[in-house]
């Protein structure tokens, strides 16, 4: 006889549970469904042990019996074959009957990571079936089941009886027991871990433990279980626009790379709805379709009801797929059957849907080239009463090719740039573009640190076009082209001071562009540069316009200081002022409200970081007055347990947008480790009117999350009204 000693950790076991909920697995994806679903437990495969595997018994007393071939150990017993290994104070072995009995303080961990614990227990077949008397298991995601009697069928297999399950704490803080916020108890249950799942009879749903519902039969995945079908959790709703809403998902797992999610939504006031989301997950990328239909009350174009119904509907799907390491292709298709569905069933608030195939390369040239090209279709679909359909236009192909070449002389390099759209539309002007452009850019750093960088480039147009309206008021069909040469310099000045911490940079700055070429006639239309902003983002760039349809021509000059004073690592000032001045007046691109001016507003930004605040003002000043025709204020503050974010938007006499004041913001507090309180709102300061206002709480711990929110929404648009919106949605861990 020989005793091995060694230390033993002891687990706790603290109370009998109360329940589960009323769905299988899956996912969520309903649009109010805010809170993230459980994540599901991942669990490494772990060979489960076999008849090869020796079995290693230690205590600190071993008997053997020889004439019966019993094995009893006493004291810190350890049984362990493969990666099952059982614990206990008292334990026999019948080598005959393969066949081990323990007693005292028990414990047994699977392969799966499940602990086991219990009074008595008797197994065979090398630990992998037998009887335990009440048992008491925390599962490998720290779930807890108790059963007054389980019997081990095989390694896969453990029927119990008199059982309960949660996921939920069973303990307060201070270690005293309590009924968990929610478990399942049933009069009989089979865990299946070749099917990942546990299976009830005649179960019972308590909360606090008080039992609130019953179903014959049920069933739950097992921790770290692949998808299964079943029900998701549903969401409640109540809006005045569409009446009691309440959405209840189902989940299809067709296969390891595939799904399919459908949503029934019983709308009170508008009928039903059946929304659908399909996934698939390729070696080359993931593919996506969602989609939605609903035979809804008729209305007229302003929205008022007229007798019988209409197929109303949306759809979206999105791929994205690498063809190789340089090219890759993907769409996104959105499409709704009218202006106000996504609105008026909560779908969406977008107002304008991009429709988008494409395709694009990187480096498709060498190892190491600068080379990019894409081409992609593009069709839109306005969702406001202004939009109109026969206008709205259709752009394939719009194709850009990027080519750079290595540095050369004086780290100097070339560039060429291709562009070719071809862009349709039932009414309107139409027009195909072909465009080239070669640069030569050369950077240079003086010996006292001046950063100066010069460019060239010539670009060339080839438009042709039909339906062009003239200032003249007739129609131009026919072939347009223009030269744009610019050449352009930046010249940049960093001064740089430090103490300690601290440091101070400041930087003047000069650009000077100059632009020929034919300039902007009239034959050829603006489709991509409608609206021209001038700001402190492209002061200094030589072409402010954001597209090739619009250039700004002759020479022109923009100076500014800019600069950062750092306090620590997380404080900090960064600010930028600067002006243009050109030499001859355009008024493609308006300056300033004076456009016989030569001087522009002034453009800038002031930013600071003092953490946990952060603060950002852009502004434009009239050159004159100094008043503000555009100011922008964005301001956070975020340290637990709050969190606040505010933004302001005033535009006043500016040359290109109309006058606007509005203010949004937002606001979350953690009350404590589990409740939250959120409120969020947006109003138009300049109509006086309140755009949106919504606020709700939100509950999460260890096995429930729930939010609820109340908002009120002021659009009017056909048949959507103003409207009051409540809903409530609530997840369970391993019912998801």
């Amino acid at each position: 006889m020989r005793a091995i000693h060694y230390s033993l950790f002891t687990i706790h076991f603290v109370c009998i549970l109360p329940l589960l909920a009323l769905a299988s697995p899956a996912h969520a994806d309903v649009k109010f469904q805010q809170l993230h679903a459980f994540p599901k437990t991942q669990i490494k495969e772990k060979p489960v042990g076999s008849t090869k595997e020796p079995v290693v018994l230690t205590a600190s007393r071993i008997d053997y019996d020889h004439e019966n071939n019993i094995v009893t150990a006493t004291g810190n017993v350890e049984i362990a074959q493969g990666d099952s290994v059982l614990l206990a104070d008292v334990a026999t072995y019948d080598v005959d009957n393969d066949m081990v009995t323990a007693s005292g303080d028990v414990s047994m961990l699977e392969p799966s990571g499940n602990v086991y614990f219990a009074d008595e227990l008797e197994l065979k077949d090398d630990l992998k079936s037998g009887v335990i008397d009440q048992m008491k298991g925390r599962l490998s995601d720290n779930s807890i089941i108790v059963a007054a009697k389980a019997n081990k069928i095989d390694e896969n297999h453990t029927e119990l009886f008199k059982m309960a399950y949660t996921p939920c704490k069973c303990e307060t803080e201070n270690g005293e027991p309590k009924d968990p916020m929610w478990s399942i108890k049933a009069g009989y249950a089979m865990i299946d871990q070749q099917d990942q799942e546990i299976r009830y009879n005649d179960a019972s749903f308590d909360a606090f433990g008080l039992p609130i519902a019953y179903t014959p039969y049920f069933s739950n995945p097992t921790p770290g279980s692949p998808n299964e079908s079943g029900l998701l959790m549903p969401t409640l709703m109540q809006s005045s626009n569409i009446g009691t809403v309440y959405k209840q998902p189902i989940y299809y797992a067709i296969a390891p790379d595939r799904d399919l999610t459908l949503t029934p939504i019983y709308t009170s006031l508008n009928g039903p709805v059946l929304a659908g989301e399909y996934r698939e997950k390729f070696d080359a990328g993931p593919l996506e379709i969602l989609g939605s239909f609903a035979e809804a009350p008729a209305t007229d174009a302003l929205g008022n009801p007229i007798v019988g119904h209409e197929l109303r509907g949306n759809v979206d799907a999105r791929g994205a797929f690498k063809l190789s390491d340089q090219y890759d292709w993907g769409f996104n298709i959105r499409r709704a059957s009218d202006d106000t569905y996504l609105h008026l069933y909560n779908f969406s608030e977008d107002t304008l849907l991009i429709s988008k195939v494409y395709a694009e390369g990187f480096n498709f040239i060498g190892d190491n080239d600068r080379t990019y090209a894409t081409v992609q279709g593009l069709s839109f679909q306005g969702l406001t009463g202004q939009d109109n359909p026969n206008v709205i236009p259709v752009i394939m192909p719009l194709t850009d090719v990027t080519w750079q070449s290595d540095p050369g002389i004086y780290h100097s390099r070339v560039a060429l740039d291709g562009d070719l759209m071809a862009l349709y539309r039932k009414s309107g002007p139409e027009s195909r573009r072909l465009s080239g452009t070669a640069g030569w850019n050369l950077p240079y750093i003086t010996e006292d640190g001046e950063v100066i960088q010069f460019n060239v480039t010539m670009r060339s147009d080839v438009y042709n076009v039909s339906d062009v309206q003239l200032v003249s008021g007739s129609t131009f069909v026919g072939t347009v082209m223009r030269e744009v040469p610019q050449a352009s310099m930046l010249w940049r000045y960093p001064f740089i001071d430090r103490w300690g911490t601290s440091s101070l940079l400041l930087e003047p700055i000069v650009e000077a562009d100059v632009t020929a070429g034919g300039g902007n006639p009239g034959k050829i239309p603006n489709e991509d540069s409608l609206v021209p902003e001038f700001n402190d983002t492209n002061i200094f760039s030589p072409n402010r316009f954001a597209g090739l349809d619009r250039v700004e021509t002759g020479a022109g000059m923009s100076y500014g200081l800019r600069g950062q004073a750092q306090l620590f690592s997380d404080k900090y000032i960064d600010w930028l002022l600067g002006q243009h001045y050109r030499f001859y007046n355009d008024a493609n691109f308006p300056f300033s409200g004076d456009l016989n001016s030569h001087f522009s507003d002034y453009v800038g930004k002031v930013g600071l970081t003092y953490l946990p605040f952060t603060i950002a003002y852009r502004f434009r000043f009239d050159k004159d007055t100094l008043s503000a025709t555009r100011s922008e204020v964005d301001g956070g503050f975020n340290e637990y347990p709050l969190a606040v974010n505010v933004s302001y938007l005033s535009l006043h006499d500016d040359p290109v947008l109309a006058d606007s004041e509005v203010i949004s913001g937002s606001t979350a507090l953690n009350l404590d480790k589990e409740w939250s309180w959120n409120f969020a709102g947006a109003r138009d300061l300049r109509l006086g009117q309140t755009d949106v206002l919504s606020t709700g709480f939100a509950f999460k711990n260890e096995c429930t999350t729930f939010t609820t929110m109340v908002g009120k929404d002021y659009t009017f648009l056909q048949d959507i009204k103003p409207a009051l919106t409540f809903w409530f949605t609530i997840s369970l861990k391993n019912l998801e």
